[in-house]
């Protein structure tokens, strides 16, 4: 489980803290909000970072480009916990203190945010699957007073199985890291490993999850010797891109990413979205709750933008020759 400071010689697991989270919040949540007041409409944001947060100022930016002036038809309203999962359950009561009109949050911080829904609708950008998660009934009508953005589709994961075949036609034996704490991440590791079944392939998974486990966990890949490495991503390893596709540029392990931000960090490839500009899109959904739509009946959207992204730097580094079918259908190459 991931691992949380609460002081010297003491830690707790995320999973923990969200087990505690409803009974702290109910100490500080004992009145309704009230409704709005007259006024610039008041967004609230839970981070679990530090400022700045990506998610944060895309979010200002999409309201921005949606026309909204900042103070004066909308407040933001952040709280972040430094890191500090422990510290989240808090800052949600400090939230909903603020009569907020709408709560966002980005990643993991998402979790601890089910309870505060009954009081303010919520809207989220999120990696994993917001139905396993608790979040939504469906996609198409969440019902929870929740709705927003998943950057999870279990398609992409077969395709970027079958692409890291193409680009490593030799490679039978693939390594999987992956954060278990994911919501989805084992319905993805399912599709992942039948898809490599398909092209003869053998996927071995490997589970990380919190930084602290990551060096543990790379060095079993190392000993291993798998011909690629697959990473699933999520905020834990995005967080950690530089260091995963340094560590696979060194022991010279092809790999596949999930999200453009990986291959930017000096990652092989990836296909996907690229997620810290998606959370524009955040934007959206504020801006129709805030004209009156109902977060229960706005529908979750799966990031529709889709790139091949191909590091050129990286493949030299490891000395992979990228297939011609590879880089004709790549969206970006970097060189």
């Amino acid at each position: 489980m991931s691992r949380v400071g609460l002081g010297q010689g003491s830690v707790v697991s995320r999973r923990a803290v969200l087990a505690l989270a409803p009974g702290l919040m109910a100490l500080g949540a004992t009145r309704a909000l009230a409704q709005r007041a007259p006024g610039p409409a008041r967004i609230g944001w839970l981070g679990y970072v530090s400022p700045p947060d990506a998610g944060l100022e895309n979010l200002r930016l999409g309201l921005q480009e949606l026309g909204h002036v900042e103070s004066k038809s909308f407040v933001l309203i952040p709280r972040f916990a430094n890191g500090d999962f422990t510290r989240l359950p808090g800052l949600v009561d400090e939230l909903l203190a603020e009569r907020l009109d709408v709560l966002a949050s980005r990643g993991p911080s998402v979790d601890f945010l089910k309870n505060a829904r009954a009081r303010v609708p919520v809207v989220f950008a999120y990696s994993g699957d917001p139905v396993a998660a608790g979040f939504a009934d469906s996609l198409a009508k969440p019902g929870r007073n929740m709705t927003g953005i998943t950057f999870m589709a279990l398609e992409l994961s077969t395709k970027r199985v079958e692409l890291l075949k193409e680009l490593v036609p030799q490679a039978t034996q693939m390594a999987l890291l992956s954060n278990p704490e994911h919501a989805g991440e084992l319905a993805e590791y399912r599709v992942t490993e039948d898809a490599a079944r398909r092209v003869g392939a053998t996927i071995t998974r490997h589970l990380a999850r919190s930084p602290a486990e990551l060096p543990a966990v790379m060095e079993k890949i190392r000993a291993s010797r798998p011909g690629a490495m697959i990473v699933f991503p999520d905020s834990l390893t995005l967080v950690r891109r530089a260091e995963i596709a340094e560590f696979a540029a060194h022991e010279k392990i092809p790999s596949m990413f999930g999200w453009s931000e990986f291959t930017d960090a000096g990652g092989l490839a990836s296909y996907g979205p690229g997620v810290i500009t998606s959370f524009k899109g955040l934007a959206v959904f504020v801006d129709k709750i805030l004209k009156g739509a109902d977060a229960s009946k706005v529908a979750i959207e799966q990031v529709s933008r889709i790139l091949l992204t191909i590091n050129m730097t990286a493949a030299r580094r490891i000395g992979l020759t990228v297939p011609p079918s590879i880089l004709v259908r790549a969206d970006r190459v970097i060189e």
